[in-house]
């Protein structure tokens, strides 16, 4: 049977010069394409951000009855606002609801607040808000210290984490050897 053996070749300078070059252009345009894109992103989220108004409902309390009255109004309120694309078209909107709240929920202390207001951290379509005061109409419950309508509907995303106990290491060739020597 033959051995293996390595067949060594002398590098010729041209190719490695060559590929050298070459790293350097590819390394080279990825650096000019990294700001395009990263405009580009900015841009799109400035644009959404500015043209997007966001919704929020503020229940009472956590108790399941607040929490269900929320869910009401989100149903009743949310065809009004899948309509709107600007700040501009709220105020015509800020009507329909005024109407729909005095109609079916008249008994309830409902409160609108249009303009700038603080809105929690949340996901919407892949892209993170921040906790930042936004152009945005929010309907306060009673006293609204209740959580927010997507935290009734995802309540995990809401949720505090558990505190966990630290809980004592185990080593187990440690345990195994601390068995066998004793």
């Amino acid at each position: 049977m033959l051995e293996d053996y390595n067949i060594k070749r002398k590098p010729v300078p041209i190719f490695m010069i060559f590929r050298y070059v070459c790293y350097a252009l590819i390394s080279y345009m990825l650096l000019l394409a990294v700001p395009h894109f990263v405009d580009y992103g900015e841009s799109w989220h400035e644009q959404k951000e500015g043209s997007s108004v966001l919704f929020r409902v503020v229940a009472n309390s956590n108790l399941q009855e607040d929490q269900l009255l929320k869910q009401e109004i989100v149903q009743a309120v949310q065809p009004m606002f899948e309509q709107i694309a600007s700040m501009q078209e709220v105020e015509f909107a800020i009507a329909d609801i005024k109407q729909v709240l005095a109609k079916d929920y008249a008994q309830h202390d409902v409160h609108i607040s249009v303009g700038g207001n603080l809105i929690p951290p949340k996901y919407e379509f892949s892209t993170f808000y921040p906790q930042n005061f936004y152009q945005s109409v929010v309907l306060t419950i009673g006293q609204g210290r209740g959580d927010n309508w997507f935290c009734s509907v995802f309540p995990k995303t809401c949720e505090k984490p558990e505190e966990k106990k630290d809980e004592k290491r185990k080593f187990v060739i440690y345990e195994w050897l601390k068995r066998k020597l004793s």
